[in-house]
């Protein structure tokens, strides 16, 4: 027979191995995770009540996974106060008895902003950090409304600034989008409207280009009243100027050549001109959107177009802030490669003799092909030319570009009618298959607005271009090519994910039980937000090897999943299964909200109590993480019952600690107490049962005594 006490102890040790091998994870139960990942709480364990805000946009990894930033709507830790949104780094540190993260405060110190200079600004005055870290992320621009430096020439309007030391006491703040000479001092109001838009910069941020309606430079077009402080919000088409600060100077980059010169050199000449405005991409000011790779990496090369505020007009390349390149007459950019050497984008002009009609069609200038071959016709066809909708990306190197187009491009296919999503590489494409709303189309390609990060871009792609992840809200197109056997949307959105090394296609999101779908399956995520200012940043749902997608949906893809509502899940490409990240089993919805460039590391958000480590039912950040976890916090001893709990009284307290041993009275005296005490008879002695203290025999006494000896150690034995 087992006593309780004992049984208890057992018990206790029982967990602790279990949880020691992952079996169970935290205080919810059993949940088994891929890939050999364990669970680790990223935020904070307490924060004075605070919801991390499960938002996409507003987290950034580190590439080694060893980072993250996200937000909060209240201050916790280190912050005494907040404005809008607060903005934390957590970072890995495996600091013994902790629980392995380290969470500071990034919001640099300054004056609270006010609701009317956010609701005035569209949002472009709200304090934030932007989308552009470094990879280690110890390095990022903000934006503030209120001055985080001395700079009087544009000390009344929102400035970017480059802080490094993130999290770090030694943190600096370098402004970067300061003026040449003091701004009009009859605005008034009309200030709030005026604030920069980041279009991109370099991986180190040594170069930082940024749109703005202000006069910075000498050589800037001068500023131009009520458009260009109010107009530019109101999307009246505005001119904005595209500046870059390079190593702290501030510098245009929209000088171009004199016509009918096609390059200019400032430095060897002919001297380039400036223009009157100038744009990155479509727009990151005068149209809200976002065009990717404006910026080449390492900073030398800027892509944009003139005359600002409109979708197309002549484009040129910028190099080392000295040259201008002009790439063509009139076209839209759309993306590059990372180094700026391959450049996209859609005219309707004829530019080689291949090119027969006048439809929209993509083109590729190549930097680094001979004099007079540089430009390429990526939507070439000797079938049935079609018009450009959109495209969805390119690799790093530019070698691969997926696009979507109406037309038939590929022999032997059927006609794209509506918006047919095609591969080009070096020369040869391949048709994929088409969608059957070219809304989805629109939502798989980069041009969705900043303000809007619901519907922002769902497509991801991986450096080297052979995968890619797209959505689509029907199997319309797709059913039975590249191997997938189709499945019932039901008119809710799906992730697909296409290999270019097998030419398979597959759905990551679907359900395995081929049962019709019952809601989305999304990529981004902005719940519990409020005022939190949106940026262009997009979740890493697609790992740099192709190989796992990250998404969050409410439909039970997993036996697990009995809660009925969102969790985080992943994707295994190479077996072809689907993986629950969150436990499937809270009544509040779990989401992924960021990976690791590996995918080793993935980020979902849960009110869930998965660790011990967890003591609070806010919002928090966790890492399902491969090979990851920490040691639990201690499990406290279990509470004794029945025989276990005999001659565990409390130890005699010290002399002076009961009021009674000082207090002297008629009715209460030391001579009255110790006359209440029986003597035991001999062979017993006094010993506490059960909270009173009895005569028993000494045998017995002896007896229980080494029954709690060994208590004790069992006890200790179990603990370790």
């Amino acid at each position: 027979m087992v006593r309780k006490g004992a049984r208890s102890v057992v018990l206790g040790a029982l967990v602790v191995a279990l949880c020691s091998a992952g079996v169970l994870t935290g205080t919810t139960g059993a949940v088994q995770l891929p890939d050999g990942r364990a669970y680790e709480l990223v935020s904070p364990p307490g924060k004075n009540g605070a919801d991390v805000i499960q938002q996409t946009n507003k987290t950034h990894v580190a590439s080694d996974g060893n980072g993250v930033t996200f937000s909060a709507l209240s201050a916790f830790g280190d912050l005494e106060g907040t404005s809008f949104d607060t903005e934390y780094l957590s970072r890995r540190t495996g600091v013994a008895g902790t629980h392995g993260w380290r969470t500071r405060g990034i919001n640099p110190a300054e004056r609270g902003s006010t609701f009317g200079a956010a609701a005035l600004g569209l949002g472009g005055n709200t304090p934030s950090y932007l989308n552009a870290f470094t990879p280690d992320l110890s390095a990022a621009i903000y934006r503030s409304w209120r001055p985080l430096t001395y700079a009087p020439n544009v000390a009344e309007v929102t400035n970017l600034y480059k802080i490094t030391g993130l999290g770090e006491a030694s943190a600096s703040v370098q402004l970067m989008s300061d003026g040449v000479a003091a701004l009009p001092s009859a605005w008034g109001n009309a200030k709030l409207f005026i604030f920069p838009q980041l279009v991109g910069a370099s991986t180190d941020l040594t170069h930082v280009v940024f749109e703005t309606t202000l006069t910075l430079t000498a050589d800037a077009a001068p500023y131009q009243g009520f458009c260009a402080a109010v107009g530019a919000v109101l999307f009246f088409g505005c001119p904005s100027q595209l500046y870059e600060n390079a190593g702290g100077v501030v510098r245009l980059v929209n000088r171009i050549p004199s016509a009918p010169a096609t390059e200019c050199d400032d430095v060897n000449g002919p001297a380039c001109v400036p223009a009157d405005s100038g744009q990155a991409g479509i727009s990151a000011l005068a149209l809200q959107r976002y065009s990717q790779r404006m910026v080449s990496d390492d900073g030398r090369r800027i892509l944009f177009q003139t005359p600002a505020g409109g979708e197309s007009g002549p484009i040129y390349m910028r190099e080392d802030g000295a040259r201008t390149v002009q790439l063509a007459q009139d076209g839209e950019l759309w993306t590059a490669s990372s180094d700026g050497s391959r450049v996209f984008f859609i005219t309707s002009e004829s530019l080689l003799g291949q090119d027969t009609d006048s439809s929209r069609d993509l083109y590729m200038y190549d930097t680094d092909a001979p004099p007079g071959n540089q430009l390429t016709l990526v939507s070439a066809s000797s079938v049935n030319d079609g018009t450009m909708e959109t495209v969805v990306g390119a690799s790093d190197d530019g070698h691969y570009v997926y696009f979507v187009c109406d037309g038939q491009l590929v022999p032997g296919e059927a006609p794209a009618d509506l918006a047919g999503l095609y591969l080009w590489h070096d020369g040869s494409l391949a048709y994929i298959g088409r969608f059957s709303d070219v809304g989805d189309a629109q939502l798989n390609g980069p041009r969705t607005s900043w303000f809007a990060p619901s519907v922002m871009r769902t497509s991801r792609l991986t450096p080297d271009g052979q995968h890619l992840l797209f959505m689509s809200r029907s199997d319309v197109g797709f059913s039975g090519r590249e191997g997938f056997a189709g499945y019932d949307h039901a008119g809710h959105q799906e992730l697909y994910l296409y290999s270019a090394e097998t030419n398979r296609l597959a759905c990551a999101s679907c359900n395995p039980s081929g049962r019709p779908a019952t809601t989305n399956a999304v990529t981004n995520v902005r719940e519990g937000a409020a005022v939190s200012a949106a940026t262009s940043d997009q979740s890493h749902a697609l790992s740099d090897d192709g190989q796992h997608v990250f998404f969050s949906t409410a439909e039970a893809l997993a036996l697990e999943d009995t809660n009925g509502t969102s969790d985080a899940y992943e994707y295994d490409a190479a077996s072809g299964t689907v993986h629950l990240l969150s436990s499937g089993t809270d009544p509040s919805p779990s989401y992924l909200i960021d990976a690791s460039n590996d995918g080793r590391n993935a980020f979902f958000g849960t009110r869930e109590r998965l660790l011990r480590w967890d003591v609070d039912d806010s919002y928090d950040l966790y890492d399902a993480r491969v090979g990851g976890g920490f040691p639990e916090p201690a499990i406290p001893a279990p509470a004794c019952t029945g025989e276990a709990c005999l001659d565990q009284g409390a130890a005699a307290p010290a002399a002076g600690a009961v009021g009674s041993a000082a207090f002297r009275g008629a009715g209460d005296t030391r001579g009255r107490l110790r006359r209440h005490r029986r003597r035991c008879a001999r062979g017993k002695v006094h010993r506490k049962v059960r909270g009173k203290t009895r005569c028993v025999s000494k045998r017995r006494a002896h007896r229980r005594a080494a029954h709690r000896t060994r208590h004790v150690k069992e006890q200790r034995n179990a603990e370790r």
